[in-house]
């Protein structure tokens, strides 16, 4: 009586039991089939519903999805610490950015750690600032008073009358100006150093983060 030894079905052998076995044999080549299909689907606890068209082609569209939806060298981000199988953490770049939404071709930039892009009570502005302030014209009611005395003298110049002055004022009669701009407007320039230190009151930001990784299918 030939009786294979077999803990999955693929090592039954077809062929037994052979016609020459006793009818008494025949439970213990059940045993064995029983015992074979339960070793080789120990997860199975229910019906299977899926038709052997889909189990057919379940492996075939499992490999499309593995090679065809993210082909080798694209990257993704996961929210976990170790790339999954597959695919390859990328420990080189992007540690500590954060992620800018473009149009355009990707790429990345900066300078400062995201970590570090806390406000605290002070700093260092590192840019330059300049720039104009815009042109203003000045009214009579915000020009002080000017004025200057001319003595009533015939003849001579101003800087003669100037220098007579002191024996002239006794008997000399003056004529008052009063000094007039030419109603131009005027601005003022500003700028500030390459590095600009300021001060001020500690506005923690401490923004809500997940922390991702990228990874690149292999």
């Amino acid at each position: 009586m030939p009786l294979e030894s077999a803990t999955t079905i693929n090592g039954l052998v077809a062929t037994n039991p052979v016609s020459t076995d006793a009818l008494a044999a025949a439970d213990d080549h059940i045993r064995l089939i029983k015992a074979t299909i339960l070793n080789t689907f120990p997860n199975i606890t229910g019906a299977m519903t899926a038709t052997h068209t889909v189990l057919n082609g379940l492996d075939a569209r499992v490999t499309a999805i593995e090679s065809g939806v993210h082909a080798s060298g694209t990257k993704m981000l996961f929210q976990q610490s170790t790339a999954p199988t597959g695919w390859t953490k990328d420990t080189t770049n992007y540690n500590d950015h954060a992620l800018r939404v473009v149009t355009g071709t990707a790429s990345s930039g900066g300078t400062n750690a995201f970590s570090t892009l806390d406000a605290t009570a002070s700093g260092t502005v590192s840019t330059s600032v300049s720039g104009t302030n815009a042109a203003v014209y000045l009214s009579n009611a915000q020009l002080p008073n000017n004025w200057y005395f001319k003595p009533n003298t015939p003849g001579g110049s101003l800087s003669d009358n100037y220098a007579n002055f002191n024996y002239q004022a006794h008997h000399v009669d003056w004529i008052t100006y009063r000094i007039q701009g030419g109603g131009q407007a005027h601005n003022h320039t500003w700028s500030g150093s390459a590095t600009s230190t300021f001060t001020g009151s500690a506005n923690a930001l401490d923004v809500q983060y997940v922390d991702v990784i990228i990874a690149t299918k292999d």
